[in-house]
């Protein structure tokens, strides 16, 4: 029985047995401890906090915790919510167990606390949605002096609150705006300016410098690489926001960049890299007089955009090399193939790759073929 919740207990101390469903519930399964509540029957029940605040069972519909050994789920008249009292160090009412149980984060010091079923109906007032309304409702009070403390110079989307030490925190990174909410702004509060209509991106210039090792008579030799015109975004942003991007968040880029090299830069302790030529444009250009410069000085020039028009006509000749072979495999099988017994794939195949006339080719084709065979056996 260890591994029954304490409502599978109950109900077949009642006794239900494992092949029944009693009203409310799911099926019997042992893995989640037996039988487990509806979403309908868990959103008709109340619980509340050790403190007497309320909860909508519904809120527990999304999954349950295990922690030290136990299932901290509403069957076990023990479902967790994370406490709005954000400002107390300790609270003797939570379960001892759940006494270690938090973690810090962005928005405070986030604590659970086991909550039970109660009799009581549920009403907003003294509820638990009421008590974090509460500390969001404060958060935008301080919101406003915060504002006003800063000239209206921060957007509220770049900065956050720690309920925990009741304090708001500014911050920007305008590559955030470039691909997500920014982009439906036309005013900036943070640069105090109209945001450009005019779209471009953030390119950026790679040098790569790495240890050639030598054979036997030949020395090492260090090989420099400048890859240029790498794109930052996606999709284009407003020019506003690139220059933004260039000024304010060249350090993600690169942070982004390293973590993405890591392994090469692991595995190969001679590699350097140097992220170099920040800029915004409209359209990446090229410098002729620099790529021979670089040239002349033994550096190897490459730009991303060759190298992407390179790997998209490759892709398109793979393409066109398997859909030639498809169309001769398809042609083989009109001709010699049991065409009366063709899977429902093999049809879909010769109504869309050949058409009417080009298998009605084939079938002449085939045709003579069959005359030729039977003419040379009875010859």
């Amino acid at each position: 029985m260890a591994g029954l919740n304490e409502l599978t207990k109950r109900l077949l101390a009642e006794g239900w047995k494992p092949e029944d469903t009693p009203p409310g519930t799911k099926e019997y399964f042992w893995f989640y401890g037996g039988w487990t509540y509806t979403r309908e029957a868990l959103a008709a029940l109340t619980f509340e906090t050790p403190c007497g605040l309320l909860v909508k069972g519904s809120r527990f519909g999304n999954g349950d915790m295990a922690f030290q050994g136990i299932s901290w789920q509403p069957e076990n008249d023990n479902p967790v919510v994370c406490c709005p009292r954000f400002d107390l160090d300790f609270c003797p009412m939570r379960h001892p167990m759940l006494w270690s149980n938090s973690y810090d984060s962005r928005s405070g010091i986030v604590r659970q606390c086991a909550c039970h079923q109660t009799n009581r109906p549920y009403t907003y007032e003294g509820s638990l949605d009421e008590a974090h309304d509460q500390v969001w409702s404060e958060s935008d009070e301080l919101w406003q002096i915060f504002q006003a403390k800063h000239n209206g110079r921060i957007c509220r989307q770049h900065c956050h609150y720690d309920r925990t030490a009741k304090k708001w925190y500014a911050g920007y990174n305008p590559m955030e705006c470039a691909d997500g909410y920014g982009r439906a702004c036309r005013y900036c509060q943070v640069l105090d300016k109209e945001l450009d209509t005019r779209r471009g991106n953030v390119f950026y210039d790679v040098k790569e410098t790495r240890i050639i090792k030598g054979d036997w008579l030949f020395p090492d030799k260090e090989v420099t690489t400048v890859r240029k015109g790498i794109k930052v975004l996606n999709r284009t942003a407003s020019l506003t926001l690139c220059e933004a991007i260039v000024r304010y968040a060249k350090h993600h880029i690169i942070d982004r960049f390293m973590l993405n090299h890591h392994h090469e830069l692991y595995f190969d302790r001679s590699l350097r890299y140097e992220l170099v030529n920040f800029r915004a444009q409209r359209q990446n250009t090229r410098d002729i007089m620099q790529d021979l410069a670089d040239t002349a000085a033994g550096i190897e020039v490459v730009h991303q955009a060759d190298e992407e028009k390179l790997r998209k006509e490759q892709k398109r000749a793979r393409q066109a090399a398997r859909q030639a072979q498809k169309v001769r495999s398809l042609e083989k099988l009109v001709l010699t193939g049991d065409l009366e017994n063709l899977t429902y794939s093999q049809r879909r195949g010769l109504e869309k790759h050949l058409s009417e006339e080009r298998i009605a080719e084939l079938m002449e084709q085939r045709g003579i073929r069959t005359e030729q065979v039977q003419t040379s056996l009875f010859a």
